[in-house]
């Protein structure tokens, strides 16, 4: 699921960095409200088939501390990149409040370790079983456990 469309930049700050103050905050304004929208439509997608209540949803994240203004993002490149990470995540977030579901950011390191739990679940779902996967499945457990 692409959460930048076709029309707006997928590294809306990469594509800020040339434009004046007023267009990169309206670019990046723009950018964010069309992930949200389609960050909300693939999980409507997505969940469409389920019966009842999606219980949570959870993104896996890496603690990040950036300005809080576009121009001072867009002075470091190794900011656009983490600006442009954040953005997504927290589009994911907002789509999943919209749908009125709870929402969790989940910090890496907080989730459990890889158990026997994690193997059997990688061993059924088959490849790909990248780090991604894992992270998603780590979180899916602690979603879990926090339940019971």
């Amino acid at each position: 699921m692409a959460l930048a469309p076709a029309d707006l930049p997928a590294q809306p700050y990469h594509a800020a960095a040339g434009l004046d103050i007023r267009a990169a905050n309206a670019l990046i304004a723009r950018v964010e409200l069309a992930a949200e929208d389609a960050a909300e439509a693939g999980l409507r997608a997505l969940t469409g088939g389920l019966h009842g209540a999606v219980p949570a949803v959870a993104v896996v994240v890496k603690p990040v501390s950036l300005p809080d203004d576009v121009a001072s993002v867009i002075r470091s490149h190794p900011r656009m990149h983490a600006a442009e990470g954040v953005l997504y995540r927290e589009a994911v977030l907002a789509a999943a409040r919209r749908c009125g579901w709870p929402t969790v950011a989940m910090d890496e390191a907080s989730l459990p370790a890889s158990d026997e739990a994690l193997a059997v679940i990688g061993r059924d779902a088959g490849r790909p079983w990248r780090r991604i996967e894992k992270c998603a499945a780590r979180a899916a457990l602690a979603l879990f456990l926090s339940a019971l």
